[in-house]
């Protein structure tokens, strides 16, 4: 009696098909595996992605909202400017602005001045803010921006080009420092 070359000597299923439906089966479980695990690291890449583009987003709305902010004000509203203008501070430049208000304020109705501040924007109407470096929790953003001022009667454009640095505080990004460059 000679073996058949498709089965065993009992002639029954072959040998290695078992072997290998397994090894095909093994795989197939790996490559899901592998598929899912793909997808649940693509998923928390994108999440990061999605979040540093939000960030960076607030962080340019916070620049220029800051600047805006900071450079208007009218002499018979000096109390609105410093509660407009608080909120968009740490707590440590907050205690700094806070310690010097009274000046401001003196220096303002003394002189009768009253500015508007505008963030300058490109010939596509984007705003001229630019975020030199970011991280989770601080950053550094250029602002170009104007002041239409007036004091005593005698208007005067004023051009600033600031260097704002930010940290993000309760989610919430907030001036921290800022320096003319």
């Amino acid at each position: 009696m000679n073996p058949s070359p498709r089965g065993d000597r009992n002639g029954d299923r072959p040998a290695a098909l078992p072997n290998v439906a397994t090894l095909l089966a093994i795989l197939c479980v790996l490559a899901l595996i592998a598929t899912v695990a793909l997808g649940v690291w693509l998923k928390h890449r994108s999440d990061e992605i999605s979040q540093a583009d939000q960030d960076r987003a607030d962080v340019t709305a916070a620049a220029q909202r800051f600047t805006e902010t900071w450079n208007t004000f009218k002499p018979n509203q000096v109390s609105q400017y410093i509660n407009g203008v608080t909120p968009l501070l740490t707590t440590k430049f907050r205690a700094q602005f806070n310690n010097a208000a009274q000046d401001v304020m003196r220096g303002i109705q003394q002189q009768r001045l009253s500015s508007k501040g505008k963030v300058l924007t490109d010939g596509d109407d984007i705003p001229l803010v630019g975020i030199a470096s970011i991280d989770p929790d601080s950053a550094e953003v250029l602002v170009a921006s104007d002041a239409k001022r007036v004091s005593g009667g005698q208007a005067v454009l004023r051009h600033w080009r600031w260097q704002v640095s930010l940290d993000k505080v309760d989610g919430k990004w907030l001036v921290d420092e800022f320096k003319e460059v």
